[in-house]
């Protein structure tokens, strides 16, 4: 075997050596890490016990733990793994050939002598051959050699005491009195969270739920449970203190009033106190305000308007109204009116818009909602609506004095918004047989754009083409303009005309006759009755003038 390989042989065992010295420190360091760990969890868990601290001097322990260990692990472990790994800085071949020189006594400084023997051969060329036989004899005399025997890892028992004794007191502990550990090792772990000391009773918070609409009141029931009861329970909030009512021996109560915001509270008694519990407070969804914007019917010629804070409404028929609600706090609405109910979605933030189109007296309501709170204060609204009202007629006829062929109407029609038209109606009855009737439509000039018009029309009848024995029937119609339900109409009483025929002419003509005849006989017997009168009184004068 050659010199080059017989010194490779030699690196290679001084590399074994080197790992194993490495391994051994990594194990001491994990025993002394353990030793170190467990007695700072020892110290820690059983001080918390018994010390009950308050979240900052349990918090300073907690990071002081993790902080001891990190130290411990940086210090002890991760350099000895490292160069286990052949990770960073490492022993170099001559510092392992020291230590080797100091554990083995026929060793001394023959490896290092070697190691610097290879150095100088590698930089002699004319003695390197002299230098190579003198380290061939030297690696021979250190073949039997096992180098990393120089490390015994079983010394390292002697330590395992410093971690084992620690380890067997958390072992007593934890079957003696297991809540040592538990309740301290949680109380660690929840650091920043308050844990009250342990009492003899217990309170029990008998509500539901600790959550109120904001400005609601909340009645806190309180109930103590164990052998040990205080006479008097107390709640403490940020700033107060305040005494619960007592209702027997382990029942108490207290009212919190017009609660505005989370209210955090612990109860007292004893000196004792429980963990913090919280009110939440849900945020009331409110109706700030809302504006009107009021469509009207086209045929009502009227502008739309906007009114502001407008809740019971007066309204014409068929209008049609979008409300504009804006609110706070709410994520949706409800609008009730009369039996229905819609949910309104937001149009924009914190804004709602409903339309309805209303035709008759209704009642409506508004409530505000979102994700928590789904009933909420609500106020009712009137909505009256004005009808629009049938349109009203009257009529005075007058027959012509002259001819009697003619007559004339004069009349007045009335409605709340105008009119759509108004025409006169006749029939013409030519006997008993109604199949043989005849009806007829004249429209009537008037100004039906006014709320009010006086109007005049005359009928001529010789254009009716009627004969002697005709019955005729007729009345006016008028229509308003209502655009909603349609027009309404109204009819004047019904007017009859009624044509004689010869016979009756005959007979009226005789009437007349005879009537004439009556009252001629009447005028000669009162012209008669004139006379004699006047006789007397000119007799009367005589006398008086023959006795003067």
């Amino acid at each position: 075997m050659n010199t080059a390989e017989n010194y490779n042989l030699l690196i290679d065992k001084i590399n074994v050596f080197i790992k194993k010295y490495y391994l051994n420190k990594l194990l001491r360091g994990l025993i002394f890490l353990g030793a170190g760990l467990f007695t700072a969890y020892v110290f820690i868990t059983v001080g918390e016990y018994f010390g009950n601290f308050n979240p900052t001097s349990r918090s300073i322990l907690f990071y002081s733990f993790i902080l001891l260990n990190l130290g411990l692990i940086a210090w002890l472990v991760v350099p000895p793994l490292m160069a286990w790994l052949k990770l960073g800085n490492t022993l170099t071949h001559d510092q392992a050939a020291e230590i080797i020189g100091k554990h083995f006594n026929d060793v001394n400084d023959k490896l290092l002598n070697t190691l610097q023997l290879k150095k100088q051969a590698e930089q002699d060329n004319r003695s390197r051959a002299l230098i190579e036989a003198s380290i061939d004899q030297k690696i021979e005399n250190l073949r039997p050699v096992r180098f990393p025997t120089a490390i015994n890892i079983r010394e390292n028992r002697r330590y395992l005491k410093w971690a084992l004794i620690p380890l067997g007191v958390i072992c007593i502990i934890g079957f003696a009195a297991p809540s040592i550990l538990t309740e301290s090792t949680k109380r660690l772990i929840r650091h920043n969270e308050y844990f009250a000391p342990v009492a003899p009773f217990k309170f029990v918070v008998e509500n539901k739920a600790l959550s109120v609409v904001q400005g609601d009141d909340l009645k806190l029931d309180i109930k103590l449970e164990g052998n040990s009861l205080p006479a008097d329970v107390y709640i403490e909030t940020a700033n107060n203190t305040f005494k619960l009512d007592k209702d027997n021996i382990t029942r108490f109560h207290y009212l919190f009033t017009n609660i505005q915001q989370n209210t955090t509270f612990r109860l007292v008694g004893n000196g004792f106190s429980s963990l913090p519990y919280e009110v939440k407070v849900n945020l009331r969804p409110s109706l700030l305000h809302f504006d009107v914007v009021l469509n009207y019917p086209a045929y009502l010629n009227k502008k739309s308007e906007t009114l502001p804070n407008a809740g019971d409404l007066t309204l014409p028929a068929g209008t049609s109204v979008i409300w504009k609600l804006h609110t706070q706090n709410a994520t949706g609405l409800l609008f009730f009116m009369n039996d229905g109910k819609a949910a309104v979605s937001p149009t924009g933030k914190d804004l709602f818009e409903h339309s309805e189109r209303i035709f008759k007296n209704s009642i409506y309501k508004i409530a505000p909602l979102n994700n928590v709170v789904n009933h909420a204060d609500s106020a009712l609204y009137r909505i009256n609506v004005i009808a629009d009202e049938a349109p009203a007629i009257t009529v005075q006829e007058k027959p012509d004095s002259v001819s009697l062929r003619a007559i004339y109407f004069n009349g007045r029609i009335q409605d709340d918004h105008g009119f759509s038209n108004l025409t006169f109606h006749y029939t013409v009855n030519p006997g008993a047989d109604k199949s043989k009737e005849h009806a007829f439509t004249k429209s009537v000039k008037a100004d039906l754009a006014q709320t009010q018009s006086d109007f005049f029309y005359l009928w001529n009848l010789k254009e009716l083409g009627i004969n002697p024995g005709d019955h005729v029937t007729y009345f006016y119609e008028v229509a308003d303009n209502d655009g909603v339900s349609g027009p309404k109409k109204t009819r004047t009483p019904e007017g009859q005309l009624n044509v004689p025929d010869v016979k009756q002419l005959n007979d009226d003509l005789n009437k007349g006759t005879e009537i004439i005849k009556q009252k001629m006989q009447s005028a000669s017997k009162l012209a008669g009755e004139i006379e004699n009168e006047s006789q007397k009184m000119n007799q009367m004068l005589l006398n008086k003038s023959s006795l003067s």
